[in-house]
């Protein structure tokens, strides 16, 4: 196409910037502050949504996590891109292709070199998880609501690391026990204004996470609005920033 044929798209996607901070009570960080996670999430006609995560944690050694993740209407987890800089340097980088009954993955580590595999699945996984605040809001969004407050136990969940920064690999590993218990819906206050929201909260994880509670919109996007991560990480996550 020339450059003088251009002519106006029809725009049919709804685009939402926006920011979380990684908040911490501690002496060695006298601004409260570890970390931030400045994120776009793009919403097309056809109910896919694409979210593009920058996520930066200042503990020793300072991670950088870059996601680039794609679910269907259904919070079906389709394709993803994960990246990791530790310490400044170059840590791994994977793809991941998810269909109804499989994910395949290739991706470069500074340890493994090349890697690559597959994992059998069903459709009802609960999403892929990659450690992004906002892909954590995705994964309770196929959360079955209908009969209001309760728990549910999900096994062989998907997610690119077991550890609790996300900062190995990225490869492809699963957590073998993972209770999510929903309270309702709640109104929240946080720096970007208030927010409808529903609560949940993970329970029990099979790595030995601490009890987790998050707040994610109503809205239909589930952006993540706030977090709360127990003792001993005692960590706090709030939303300060949405256009």
């Amino acid at each position: 196409m020339k450059i003088t044929d251009q002519k106006p798209a029809a725009r049919e996607h709804l685009t939402r910037h926006g920011i979380v901070e990684y908040q911490i009570d501690s002496a060695a960080f006298p601004s409260g502050i570890w970390g931030r996670e400045r994120f776009t999430l793009t919403r097309h006609r056809n109910g896919d949504r694409v979210l593009r995560a920058f996520c930066e944690l200042d503990d020793e050694p300072a991670l950088i996590r870059d996601v680039i993740q794609r679910v269907d209407a259904e919070f079906h987890p389709q394709d993803c891109v994960v990246r990791l800089t530790e310490g400044g340097a170059f840590k791994g980088s994977t793809w991941y292709h998810i269909t109804d009954d499989e994910i395949t993955y290739q991706g470069l580590s500074s340890t493994e070199g090349r890697i690559s595999g597959q994992l059998a699945i069903d459709r009802t996984i609960r999403g892929f998880g990659t450690h992004a605040l906002n892909s954590d809001a995705w994964l309770v969004a196929r959360f079955d609501r209908s009969e209001g407050p309760c728990q549910r136990t999900f096994y062989n969940s998907p997610l690119t690391s077991l550890d609790h920064r996300g900062a190995t690999g990225p490869a492809l590993v699963c957590s073998q026990g993972t209770t999510i218990e929903y309270f309702g819906e709640e109104k929240v206050t946080v720096q970007a204004g208030t927010f409808a929201c529903y609560h949940f909260a993970y329970v029990f994880v099979a790595t030995d996470h601490p009890e987790y509670h998050l707040w994610v919109t109503t809205d239909g996007d589930f952006l993540f609005v706030k977090g709360t991560v127990l003792a001993p990480y005692s960590w706090t996550f709030e939303l300060t920033e949405l256009a």
